[in-house]
Parts: structure tokens; sequence; C-alpha cells
């Protein structure tokens, strides 16, 4: 922390001190700057946090748009290397390969505000059709881990695609995190040769969904796939008829065959349909293309790393929207909204990684993460006043 600056001349309160009140707003589960104002503005409770000198709600915003982005990845850099290094972050059980999602994610919408880097689309409201703006950012994170931990994220820009902004995102992580990623894996989307290329190029895998029914690959693996007798698996409710097909050079603009495994899974479910319980079965068919060879990894595993990658919508987007309020502009500045995300990757990683490594087993089983912000609420205002920081010499 001691290492973060932002661009105001003469500041009166440390940089760090701002951007501890930012981190702990996420931290607590805070819904705005505001309320974070209004907490700190309670004495002998957040001194033992961000010291005596604390911001305003507008202080905070100025900072976080003044702040360096590439400041706070280094920060998360480091905690998720030594996070890695101290076994903290694990696979599950039987893997060795890490595997990391990339998907994008839309950030807020307004009809009323905007800024030059907004993107646009219309929307109908009745009869009459008006502008919505917001913002997109493409976000790479570990997936099949404990805990799932966000790498980075790369705003979209108005003039560009999301694959672009993917291959600006990959070329970053694939620097930064090169020994701890094995495989990239992403939606139909990114089935393209460029984004491929780059991931094969700095020796990594793929495993990227196809669902592009007029591809000469998708065709020419559903040809084959009648010729050739699928694996059928059995796992609880869930049947699944997997056709692994390899070497197919049909995919003439990546210059080099793929592999591609196909599975049509059934499902029997159990839901209540107007009171009543009723059986239903759910049938899927999902594609996956991979430079995998069958012979190290088989096509089951190719499967499950397809299916991992909705931790990236379950345990990222999905809870990080409900939860930690990750769509909300608490200040529309292209900046601000860079660097409020990764400090949101920082307060998610830490305080998932202090509830599953600092807490006693006893302590967890009937407390949640969310119910974890609340306890330490409670731990600043038993502190009066306090420093949690007695090793550390801070300004302020």
């Amino acid at each position: 922390m001691a290492g973060l600056h932002d661009a105001r001349l003469l500041p009166q309160i440390p940089t760090c001190n701002v951007w501890l009140s930012a981190f702990g707003m996420y931290v607590l589960r805070l819904r705005s700057f505001n309320a974070l104002e209004q907490e700190l503005r309670v004495g002998k409770r957040w001194e033992a946090w961000v010291g005596s000198r604390k911001p305003s709600a507008d202080t905070i915003g100025r900072v976080f748009a003044k702040m360096s982005p590439d400041e706070l990845r280094q920060m998360l850099v480091a905690i998720q290397r030594s996070a890695w290094r101290r076994k903290a972050i694990h696979l599950r059980p039987g893997e060795s390969y890490r595997v990391v999602a990339v998907d994008g994610h839309e950030i807020g919408a307004s009809r009323a505000r905007c800024c030059p880097e907004c993107l646009v689309r219309e929307v109908k409201l009745g009869d009459e059709t008006v502008l919505e703006y917001y913002h997109r950012i493409v976000v790479a994170q570990w997936v099949g881990v404990i805990p799932p931990a966000i790498l980075d994220l790369e705003r979209i820009s108005p003039k560009e695609g999301e694959v672009s902004a993917a291959r600006r995102l990959l070329e970053r992580v694939l620097r930064q995190h090169s020994r701890l990623i094995d495989v990239i894996s992403a939606d139909a989307l990114y089935l393209e040769a460029p984004f491929l290329k780059q991931v094969l190029d700095a020796g990594k895998h793929a495993v990227i969904v196809m669902k592009q029914e007029r591809r000469e690959l998708y065709q020419d693996a559903e040809r084959l796939r009648s010729l050739i007798e699928p694996q059928v698996l059995a796992a609880g409710p869930r049947t699944t008829r997997l056709w692994d097909i390899p070497n197919l050079s049909s995919f003439t603009t990546l210059d080099r065959p793929v592999r591609v495994v196909w599975a049509q899974e059934q499902t029997h479910k159990r839901k209540i349909v107007g009171g009543k319980a009723r059986d239903v079965l759910e049938e899927k068919t999902w594609i996956w293309v991979t430079d995998l060879p069958s012979a190290i990894v088989p096509a089951t595993k190719i499967q499950r790393w397809g299916h991992d990658r909705w931790d990236l919508e379950n345990r990222g987007f999905n809870e990080l929207t409900t939860l930690w309020h990750m769509d909300h502009y608490f200040i529309h500045d292209t900046t601000a909204i860079e660097t409020l995300l990764l400090t949101l990757a920082l307060a998610f990683v830490t305080t998932y990684l202090f509830y599953g490594r600092n807490l006693k087993a006893s302590a967890r089983r009937y407390l949640t993460r969310l119910a974890l912000a609340a306890r330490l609420v409670d731990d600043l205002t038993l502190l009066r006043g306090a420093s949690v920081w007695p090793a550390l010499q801070r300004s302020g």
C-alpha cells in the first residue's frame, strides 16, 4: 500500500488512507461512497483502519480517478502469487492444469449520464426509442479452484469488440502469471484464429465453445460424429454421450489441426410446477474445440473444464454483482471504474482467503462470508481507534 500514488499535486490525505477506505467499503459490503462517508464520520471506529485523516465521498471519487490501475494490478499479482506459493489457492484433488476463463461483463447502464468512453445502444420503450449508455469489461478468472480469484480485467472501448479487449488482457495476464496458467477457456465468441494463435504461441492450451453451425469445422465434426461410437457416461442424474473427434483440419485460418469434443447431456431434474412436483428431462448439447490431444487429456476432462467456465458467471459475476455491488457506478469516470474494480478484486480474494484459511472450521460452520462483513464492523467498533497496523509506519 505504501507504493500507491495518485496525480494530486498537494495531497492532504495520503493515497493509502483513501484506498483503504474504499477497500473497507467493499469488505463491509457498503453500497456507496455516501454510505462509506457516514461510517467514516463515526468517531473512534475507522481510525483503526484508515488512520486519523479520513476522506470524504468526493475525495474518494477524485483520488480513484487519478490513481494508476497498474499499481493496483501489481498489488493483485503479488497477493495471488503469494497465495499460490503458500497453497492458499488450490486446485481440486487430482487436478494438475490451471484453467483461466475469459469472458465479458456489462458494468452499469444509464439513460441519462454518459462519458466519451461509454458504449451506446438503442432501447425500445413502448413506441419510443431511447439511447442507453453503459460500459463493458473483459475479466480473466481462475476456475475450478478455491478461491475463484480474479487475475485481471480490461475495459472495452467504444470502437472495438470484446475479443480485441480480451487479447490486450490476455497479453498482460500471460506476462504476469505465465507459470500459473495452463489452459484458457472461453465462450464461442472467442473462437477466432488470432485469439487462438495468441494462446497457442504463448505455449498455453485452449478450450473454446463452438456454436456456429455454418462453420466448416462444425459441419465436419457433425459428419464424423455419425461414424464414431460415443462414450456413454452416467454420473448421478446426468447421462452424457461423448464424442471425441481428433485431428480436424477444417479450421483453415488457424493453420493447425484441432480436436472437437461433442457432448450430449441428459439430466433428470425434479421441479415444482403449479405446486406439484414433476420429473423433467433436460437435454443440452455442448461442443468444445481444443488443441490438447486425447492421449494427454481425456474428453471427460475437457467437458469438466468447459463447465467450469460457469464459475466466472456463478462464483464471479453473479456474486460480485449481487453481494458486492460490482455494477454500481460509484463515480462515472473510466479510470475510477477500473481502479475501483481492481480494488474489488483485491477485497474479494483477500476476504475469501481470510474466511477459508484464517478462521477455524468451528467458526465457519454457521458463519457465511456475507455475515463475516457484519462481524468485521463489530471488530472496528471494539478496537475503539487502536491501530490494526502496529508493525507499519503509516502517515496520517
